[in-house]
């Protein structure tokens, strides 16, 4: 089924990623699952709505964790779906309180994850709407696509914008999607029925794409 066609049933039936389960913390790639799973990875500076996206799509507040304080996710976090697909969830970036050491972890890990793990097929990039891109955005954006990886962008809180923001924020979408060739284009807020769309986007990458061998 196409992704259009995906986000057309969702709207007419609330569509979930169902029968998730938390499977492991992993630090460094010794940890990994060993299997062939497709992964599709989310990734966002810190507190810019991962968690909380995750428990929209697969409908429990309580999937992955989500605080008010930023710096909670330390490793990446990797969820069975179904048994037959996964999504890992991993630290956000750009907190001003993270010690260079601790930045330093994360950009390895990141590095390890997306030049080394086979089963990756897509990233989820989420921004702020009321910040766009910041430069950890696009330092991310072109380790991606230095890994010939593809990118699903996500713009969070755009509940929050008026329109004057809206139209910043298209034209800078708009801009960098001529750069990086994203695959699709989500604006979400958490109070609507937009986290279906993003589940339907999510379902199709799974059901479309190919791990890179």
């Amino acid at each position: 089924m196409s992704m259009k066609s995906l986000m057309l049933l969702s709207l007419k039936n609330p569509m979930w990623l169902k029968n998730v389960k938390y499977l492991l913390s992993a630090p460094s790639k010794t940890f990994w699952p060993k299997d062939e799973k497709k992964e599709i990875c989310i990734v966002g500076r810190s507190n810019v709505g991962k968690s909380t996206l995750i428990n929209k799509m697969t409908n429990n507040k309580n999937m992955a964790k989500v605080s008010k304080t930023p710096g909670l996710t330390k490793y990446l976090n990797f969820f069975d779906i179904d048994k037959t697909y996964r999504l890992v969830d991993t630290p956000g970036y750009g907190y001003a309180k993270t010690s260079k050491n601790g930045n330093d972890a994360f950009a390895q890990m990141m590095h390890e994850y997306l030049y080394e793990r086979k089963n990756l097929i897509a990233i989820v990039l989420i921004i702020d709407a009321k910040v766009g891109f910041t430069n950890n955005d696009i330092l991310l954006l072109d380790m991606v696509q230095n890994a010939n990886h593809k990118t699903l962008l996500i713009t969070s809180k755009t509940d929050q914008l008026n329109q004057k923001m809206k139209h910043q924020l298209k034209k800078q979408v708009q801009e960098c999607n001529e750069h990086y060739g994203f695959m699709d284009v989500i604006y979400y807020s958490k109070f609507d029925d937009s986290y279906q769309k993003v589940t339907s986007a999510i379902l199709s990458i799974f059901e479309n794409e190919s791990v890179v061998q």
